[in-house]
């Protein structure tokens, strides 16, 4: 969501608080409405400039409807979401042009008023307020179809041998991914992937990736498949499929022209999704390797994308800060969300794909209901500046998400740490510290019993969930 000029020459706005007596807590809570609360409020401080007759920005506050259909550059008000509202974020000072200009926030009793009309949905009267009660989203983790193959969880058994030399220096992490069943995780490499046993951490072999460097690491639903993908920039992009017991080649995918930066395998491992510089979304179907859809909507370089765990939605963001879900059969626009001013990292789906996590250069993770695209918490995860004496990071940043089975999520950033959510993102559980350059990649081991995150300097480090402690390390660049 962009910000809102017209917002610039707001008033400020002051209004009485909304007390309540501890005596009436007993009573029926009072409904905050247009009409009661807020009009008032925008009528006499905002009234001057955004009226019929001299709506600035064509926004005009003077009625109900005027003041939902927002301005010149968009809704104003997103009802049941004030961390969505532009008209909130520029009062609270979430969001710049803040507001008022050149002067102090209004105060918090005030934006309490705003805040909680906006939470119940932003209703006209009492009675459209019974309509438009405060918005509700299951946060419960729904019954999950796992995919879980018969029989025990595939491992590397006869993997080729490889004579590939030792790098001078570990490769940064640039993709990470765990197997959904088996304790086994995929670390990219130069030109390799490399396979760790998550319990004893210790090296099971290596997977070739001439095409150089993998971007992307995907397993399948089941644990069977993974999916490489990456390349060399303006050069080469392919998505490749390992069998995971043998390391087989078993298809590759795309021929582009640049490196392949965004890739997943759906469920039902009918297709694979690919995006990069191209600005694309490209839906191949892996038995034939036929382009099956190419969707023309990012406006950046497609840097995320995965499919939902039952294989019904398509999700993909860009380095301009969009996100989108479509259908994959269809190739068909679901639904459109654009709450990040930044670079969409990562992105994550819960096991039950009812909501999906974004994450974002912005510094926040969106989590949004898969149902009808509502954003039902923006979590402020990491936001601070970077400790001295590294150079880049004055910029806040989100670098990854992972949602675990059980429904809580990890993250990292640029403040040098990986972070511990609850299932609903309200609560930090844990966090993790002693990076010494900044984490790009966090994923969970498939039992969500440790947590994995990698760096820039190629270092892994693993930690106990239950614990909060570190239980090891392994690098990009094992010794022969």
């Amino acid at each position: 969501m962009s910000r809102l000029p017209a917002l610039a020459i707001f008033a400020c706005l002051v209004a009485p608080a909304v007390a309540q007596d501890k005596s009436d807590a007993a009573k029926p809570k009072e409904v905050v409405t247009y009409k009661d609360h807020v009009s008032p409020i925008l009528r006499k401080h905002c009234g001057n400039c955004h009226n019929p007759d001299k709506a600035t920005s064509d926004f005009d506050v003077m009625t109900y409807q005027t003041l939902m259909a927002g301005g010149s550059s968009g809704e104003a008000i997103a009802a049941g979401s004030p961390d969505s509202s532009r008209l909130y974020k520029a009062v609270a000072h979430i969001e710049e042009p803040f507001m008022p200009p050149k002067a102090p926030k209004i105060p918090e009793a005030d934006l309490a008023v705003i805040k909680k009309w906006i939470e119940l949905g932003a209703p006209e009267t009492s009675v459209s307020a019974a309509k438009n009660a405060t918005r509700k989203v299951d946060l419960d983790l729904a019954s999950v179809s796992t995919g879980k193959p018969d029989g025990p969880p595939p491992m590397p058994e006869k993997l080729p041998e490889l004579s590939l030399p030792q790098t001078k220096r570990p490769h940064p992490v640039t993709a990470l991914a765990a197997s959904p069943w088996a304790p086994l995780v995929a670390v990219a490499g130069h030109e390799r992937i490399l396979l760790y046993n998550t319990d004893d951490l210790k090296l099971i072999g290596v997977l070739p990736f001439p095409e150089r460097i993998p971007h992307v690491l995907k397993f399948s639903r089941n644990g069977k498949l993974l999916l490489a993908a990456g390349g060399r920039g303006a050069d080469v992009g392919k998505a490749v499929l390992f069998d995971v017991s043998t390391g087989k080649r078993i298809t590759e995918i795309g021929d582009e022209t640049d490196s392949v930066l965004a890739a997943d395998i759906s469920p039902n491992q009918k297709w694979i999704a690919l995006g990069g510089p191209a600005r694309l979304v490209k839906i191949f179907s892996t038995e034939t390797g036929e382009l099956k859809h190419k969707i023309k909507k990012h406006t950046d370089w497609v840097t995320s994308i995965e499919f939902s765990p039952n294989g019904e939605m398509l999700a993909s963001g860009d380095r301009n800060g969009g996100v989108y879900v479509w259908e994959p059969e269809t190739g068909s626009i679901l639904f459109t969300l654009g709450d990040h001013k930044d670079m969409i990292t990562d992105m994550s789906w819960r096991a039950d794909s009812q909501m999906l996590a974004t994450a974002s250069e912005d510094g926040r993770v969106i989590l949004w209901y898969a149902e009808d695209g509502f954003p039902t918490r923006s979590v402020n995860a990491h936001t601070g500046p970077t400790p001295t004496p590294l150079p880049r990071g004055k910029i806040p940043g989100v670098l990854s998400v992972n949602y675990s089975r059980s429904g809580d999520f990890a993250t990292v950033g640029r403040d040098l740490t990986a972070r511990l959510w609850n299932n609903s993102g309200a609560n930090q559980v844990a966090k993790f510290e002693g990076f010494t350059d900044i984490p790009s990649r966090v994923v969970f081991t498939h039992d969500g019993a440790r947590l994995i995150a990698g760096d820039f300097t190629g270092k892994l480090q693993v930690w106990s969930v239950k614990d909060k402690t570190l239980v090891g390390e392994f690098t990009t660049n094992p010794s022969p």
